[in-house]
């Protein structure tokens, strides 16, 4: 509700990012968080690379905690391996694996910390790019625009995830970029991404939950595409209709009550 009334009373947009900055943190700050953030703080991370300042998180996740920045990262790439382990897939060593939609580097960083893929980071945003370029090493990263081509080569990748990218597309650029993932993966490469699905409608009118159930593709809204306050919503018919050409698919996960795993999942198999 009180989200809502900022939206009305105030139309800058850097406006309301800074009241939600305020409001987030204050909601979200317990004596249990605010120890574990000064001692994050005063002792880094526990894989050793930098942070962001709390403005570049705030820009991935809404609040500005570096612990939560560390700890939602890890719960979703212990996700995305547990997925993987269940669905039999293996990725080579020196596999190059892009993360689409890095930001600054929550995911990325975990995978660096097993050191042994060869990584690569990509975002729409030239100020996470250009935090991650300067202080996660590790990997290479570029800015890409909103519609393809990424500059990567024809099946170059192993592995290409996407988590929380989709979810910021209507349905014509995410049939652009579906082909591009197909263009720049191996054969038999894996494209790993989440879109909001059935857990997630809460927030649609009772109307477009309506065309959620019907299969149809919600743009909820009025903020421009690739923006974080634009979401997209769709069923797995919608996506297994509208996108899976040129690939199987290789896993599924249905969306969880758990805060940082509340997005469908998809695994797609390039044929």
């Amino acid at each position: 509700m009180i989200k809502q009334l900022i939206k009305k009373l105030v139309k800058s947009e850097s406006l309301q990012d800074s009241l939600r900055l305020v409001y987030n943190s204050a909601k979200t700050l317990s004596p249990e968080l605010l120890n574990e953030e000064m001692k994050f703080r005063a002792k880094g991370l526990p894989d050793g690379f930098p942070y962001p300042p709390s403005k570049l998180i705030f820009t991935i996740i809404a609040i500005p905690w570096v612990s939560e920045f560390y700890k939602s990262g890890k719960i979703i790439f212990d996700d995305m391996n547990t997925m993987f382990a269940k669905n039999k897939i293996e990725l080579p060593e020196q596999a190059n694996i892009l993360d689409f939609g890095c930001g600054c580097g929550r995911i990325i960083r975990h995978f660096a910390a097993q050191n042994k893929y060869n990584l690569f980071g990509s975002d729409l945003n030239p100020e996470l790019i250009s935090w991650c370029d300067k202080n996660l090493t590790f990997g290479k990263f570029t800015t890409n625009n909103l519609v393809p081509p990424l500059s990567y080569r024809d099946n170059f990748f192993d592995l290409i995830y996407a988590r929380s990218v989709f979810t910021h597309l209507g349905k014509e650029l995410q049939l652009e970029w579906i082909n591009e993932m197909k263009r720049i993966l191996k054969p038999g490469g894996l494209f790993y991404f989440t879109t909001h699905g059935k857990v997630t409608i809460a927030p649609l009118s009772k109307i477009e939950q309506e065309q959620f159930n019907h299969d149809e593709i919600v743009l909820h809204n009025s903020f421009g595409e690739g923006d974080n306050k634009y979401s997209s919503y769709q069923s797995y018919k919608w996506i297994t209709e509208n996108l899976l050409e040129g690939f199987e698919i290789a896993g599924f996960q249905e969306g969880r009550e758990n805060p940082h795993l509340r997005q469908d999942v998809y695994i797609f198999k390039k044929l």
